[in-house]
């Protein structure tokens, strides 16, 4: 299905299904890509002029602090994110994005996860559930940018609505309006766009190349002049598929366990992780030289970005931030750290849902699990330390309750794989 409008070249490679986009998004957008699409919500790649937002903003600072100051909408937590009222309103949050990126950029990319309305819910608990699992994820992001958990930034938040009136103008006047008794409202939220490949991509990329290094066709050719059975045994190695462990590979599942643990220590679960998930943002381009792709390697590392915090969930901070130690006195500071309140429950099954979809997506990758779960608990142990090592960490107990916990929900995840 393909929209067109005399202002948006909507490039789409993927059908969109359901209601349509927010009027709003593909009229004002100079071009607008569909990324993926689920049961719950669509994420849209678009490109969107500010031009005209930050010459206002440069040359009239007097209206906007009349009369043109930022709306925002409070997400919980006493946080506040900026509020999107229209893609050419003045002054945009989405300017900000565009100024630290290039001061000269007129346009800039964000993507935009749009919830979009159910038929199989009631208007008003549709409209309901779509803002507050928007603002769930936003503040999930919020919360981990603050802890300096590499994730996207969050821009702004939108609530549009998906009709137009008989004039052609969006039809703005009741959340609940109701189209067969069906809600009419999407939560669009806008984050920074990450640019690289994920870590399930990299792993892919690995195995080709890999294959296509030990160039089989002179082992073909020997093994064509023997015997059938060593073919045989050939051709089930060749349609075997492994996932490539070495060095780097390690490499990239022991950061992948450092940031999960960060991301832990902040206080959010992620409820889906898996290798689609976590991004590489510095992705190693490929080269057929062997002497130099492994040269680059060496002194390559991954710049891994957490993404997709639709399921996230709070729970209490692991980590004592250095300005909430301050307003203490000294007494308190003196408790002993393990009497802090966590939650290893909802950990342990965030790591399970990792560990399950490393082995069912990367067959024989255990050994990254390991290495997985290795990064994630000499990040806790480190907790504390100093940088010299001259200090223990102090949060050992906690990667230790986790990991107890852990052992737990493989149990009962054994027990549900033998029983249903």
């Amino acid at each position: 299905m393909v929209m067109s409008s005399s202002s948006t070249t909507l490039t789409e490679p993927k059908a969109w299904y359901g209601p349509p986009p927010p009027p709003e998004l593909t009229d004002n957008a100079a071009s607008l890509e569909l990324l993926s699409q689920g049961a719950e919500a669509r994420v849209w790649l678009a490109t969107i002029d500010i031009s005209g937002a930050i010459s206002k903003a440069d040359g009239s600072t007097s209206s906007s602090s009349s009369g043109g100051s930022k709306r925002s909408v409070h997400v919980g937590s006493g946080i506040n994110v900026p509020q999107l009222s229209s893609l050419t309103q003045h002054p945009s949050p989405l300017s900000d994005e565009s100024s630290s990126s290039s001061s000269s950029s007129q346009s800039v990319k964000v993507i935009v996860k749009e919830r979009f309305p159910k038929k199989y819910r009631h208007p008003a608990l549709d409209v309901s559930l779509t803002k507050s699992r928007t603002k769930g994820e936003a503040r999930s992001l919020i919360r981990c940018k603050r802890a300096e958990v590499a994730c996207p930034k969050v821009l702004a938040i939108a609530n549009w609505s998906n009709l137009k009136d008989s004039d052609g103008n969006v039809n703005k006047k009741s959340e609940t309006a109701k189209a067969g008794n069906v809600s009419t409202t999407s939560s669009c939220l806008f984050i920074e766009h990450v640019q690289g490949c994920t870590v399930r991509q990299y792993f892919e990329q690995r195995l080709e190349s890999t294959a296509t290094q030990d160039s089989p066709s002179s082992k073909r050719q020997r093994l064509e002049e023997g015997d059938d059975s060593n073919l045989l045994e050939f051709k089930q190695q060749q349609d075997r598929v492994t996932t490539v462990i070495d060095s780097h590979t390690l490499c990239v599942a022991y950061n992948i366990g450092t940031l999960v643990g960060k991301m832990h220590a902040a206080g959010v679960v992620h409820g889906d992780l898996t290798t689609s998930n976590i991004m590489i943002q510095n992705p190693p381009p490929p080269t057929k030289d062997i002497t130099m792709q492994e040269t680059e390697q060496r002194s390559w590392e991954a710049d891994l970005v957490l993404i997709d915090f639709g399921l996230a969930t709070s729970t209490n901070s692991t980590i004592v931030t250095a300005a909430a130690a301050s307003n203490n006195d000294a007494p308190n500071n003196s408790k002993k750290p393990h009497k802090q309140q966590h939650s290893a429950e909802e950990k342990a099954v965030d790591l399970y849902v990792l560990e399950r979809a490393f082995l069912s997506t990367h067959p024989e990758s255990e050994p990254l699990v390991e290495e997985v779960l290795k990064g994630y608990r000499e990040f806790f142990e480190g907790l504390g330390s100093n940088s010299d090592g001259s200090t223990e960490g102090t949060f050992g107990h906690v990667a230790k309750a986790i990991f107890n916990r852990l052992e737990q929900v493989r149990l009962r995840g054994r027990k549900r794989e033998c029983f249903g």
